[in-house]
């Protein structure tokens, strides 16, 4: 018999991310090197990101769900130990910093950021950040709308917001969110955007 493992780290990859394999090796050093090692690591590449991740999270054993996207990566050694130890609730977000890369350099970390839940998230005021920052309980868990690839971190706050309240906020630094240019923020047109601001516009109505 396998005893399920304490939490789920979900990797939802992209395989066309420009520097991909560089970045991929930096977050599993990163998860390797965690003190808390009551885990399991799962690499997803199922097509866009909002079915990549679902497909992650429907895969997991974990009491709890940890997303980090491939570009992001643990901050220190202990980052998985404190968000175990700190869980509380049905879902909770962590501090996080940001990091500059391009192909021949990359910042030091650097605009430390802290959670905070908006109620007008659905309009795209997301001060939670990422789906790297946030940690889930495997316990009926919501998925990510399939239609969304730019809101779709906006749109899950909403909806387990909604339905649990806010989130559990735990004001530590432990993520290091990767900004480079193949990042999905970039690379999307001004009409995508506004294409999935209007779905979310008439979702929310």
């Amino acid at each position: 018999m396998t005893l399920s493992p304490k939490i789920s780290i979900v990797v939802p990859i992209h395989a066309s991310m420009q520097n991909g394999e560089y970045f991929l090796w930096r977050l599993v050093q990163s998860v390797m090197s965690q003190t808390f090692k009551d885990y399991e690591l799962i690499i997803v590449q199922e097509g866009k990101m909002a079915h990549n991740t679902n497909m992650g999270l429907e895969r997991a054993r974990g009491d709890l769900i940890k997303i980090l996207y491939m570009d992001d990566y643990f901050a220190h050694e202990k980052a998985l130990e404190r968000i175990v130890e700190r869980f509380t609730g049905h879902w909770m977000a962590t501090g996080c910093i940001h990091q500059r890369y391009a192909p021949d350099y990359y910042e030091d970390p650097h605009s430390p950021h802290l959670p905070e839940y908006t109620t007008d998230i659905s309009t795209g005021n997301n001060r939670i950040g990422s789906p790297s920052v946030i940690t889930l309980k495997n316990d009926g868990h919501l998925l990510f709308d399939e239609k969304l690839s730019w809101l779709l971190d906006c749109d899950l706050y909403k909806r387990y917001y909604e339905m649990y309240g806010p989130p559990t906020i735990l004001n530590d630094f432990n993520v290091i969110i990767g900004i480079h240019d193949g990042q999905t923020s970039t690379i999307m047109s001004q009409k995508e955007k506004l294409k999935e601001h209007n779905y979310l516009k008439e979702k929310y109505a």
